[in-house]
């Protein structure tokens, strides 16, 4: 009797190759459209700590790149590990990469919880990057956008799967991270908005900290508030936000916000007694109005929605043309912004 005995389509993990991140810019000086690069982590060893290596290849598709890098590496390349999406600044300039946003939804061995984001001045650069204070490779990236590390407001990471949906949900927009390499550190506190063709907008560090408002995502932050000579920053430990959108009969239509924060003065530039607090708290109302409501302005200016009010009409109104409606509602309608700040105490040794 004859045995038939097929082999075994995986390799053992000492003939595998780990990516830990992924970089997608636009290919310069070629006729290829993509030039795609892949960090892997070499282990190190008791005494050596572990390493990396990026290897590039231009293509004009993710598949080909990869089949080609293969040629450049000794080992099976395994996606597993990778954590870490980048896209260029200048291609999402240009036109958002579709074909390549299909290639890691398809792929089977890309997690979709991956993290997403912009490499400023472009992706490669900031795969360079070794901060001192990593210990495995890409380690820092995945500490600062899985916030597992240092906690701030002016970092919104979104996973892929979230980044897939706001391509092609109606009413709500993608937001990408800016990761600008400078020397040996990252700098992560902007946002880049789009729609579902193209980098729209960039936020500042406020507004982008406004979005964290607006999302929910974040109640740690600081507020800063100035009357004339006077000046005090809030260190916020809790915010929440509430909307909805009014559109009555016959009149303009608009969005009421309320922004609810709690906090206490973590700095001043004289002595702030607790029968003071009410006039700060009324202070602190004033400038979150006026700078939340010029925030939301310039997303609406832009076109785009990365909060997703579109999909919060369509899914508050069940007409046939409930886009076409909210498509000629939103460009129009006014931002009325209600804030409520409580400062628990000074903070301060009085």
């Amino acid at each position: 009797m004859l045995l038939i005995l097929s082999g075994c389509g995986f390799k053992d993990i000492d003939k595998r190759i780990f990516v830990v991140s992924i970089g997608i810019d636009t290919a310069s000086n070629s006729q290829k459209k993509y030039d795609i690069s892949l960090k892997f982590v070499i282990p190190g060893t008791k005494n050596e700590p572990d390493d990396f290596l990026i290897v590039s290849e231009k293509a004009n598709s993710i598949s080909e790149a990869v089949r080609m890098i293969k040629t450049k590496v000794d080992k099976e390349i395994d996606f597993g590990h990778a954590k870490v999406i980048l896209f260029g600044q200048d291609l999402l300039r240009e036109k958002l990469p579709v074909e390549i946003n299909y290639w890691f939804a398809r792929r089977r061995d890309i997690q979709q919880i991956a993290w997403v984001g912009v490499g400023k001045p472009s992706a490669l650069d900031v795969l360079k990057v070794k901060p001192k204070s990593e210990q495995l490779p890409s380690n820092a990236l995945f500490l600062a956008l899985g916030k597992d590390g240092s906690e701030t407001p002016y970092i919104i990471p979104p996973f892929y799967y979230d980044f897939k949906k706001r391509l092609t949900e109606k009413g709500l927009d993608p937001m990408l991270p800016i990761i600008q390499a400078k020397e040996s550190l990252f700098t992560i506190n902007t946002m880049a908005l789009t729609n579902k063709k193209k980098m729209k907008t960039i936020l500042t560090s406020e507004e982008t900290k406004f979005l964290n408002y607006m999302l929910n995502k974040e109640g740690k932050s600081v507020l800063k508030v100035n009357k004339g000579k006077d000046m005090i920053i809030i260190e916020t430990q809790k915010v929440k936000t509430k909307y909805n959108i009014i559109t009555p009969p016959g009149k303009q239509p608009y969005i009421h916000v309320k922004l609810k924060v709690k906090g206490r003065i973590e700095e001043a530039i004289k002595a702030v007694h607790n029968e003071k607090l009410t006039h700060y708290e009324k202070e602190s109302e004033k400038m979150l109005n006026k700078r939340m409501k010029k925030f939301l302005e310039k997303v609406q200016k832009e076109g785009v929605d990365p909060i997703g009010f579109g999909m919060r009409y369509r899914s508050r109104h069940f007409n046939s043309n409930d886009w076409e409606e909210w498509q000629h509602i939103y460009p129009t309608l006014k931002f009325k912004v209600q804030s409520n700040v409580q400062i628990e105490d000074t903070g301060l040794i009085e």
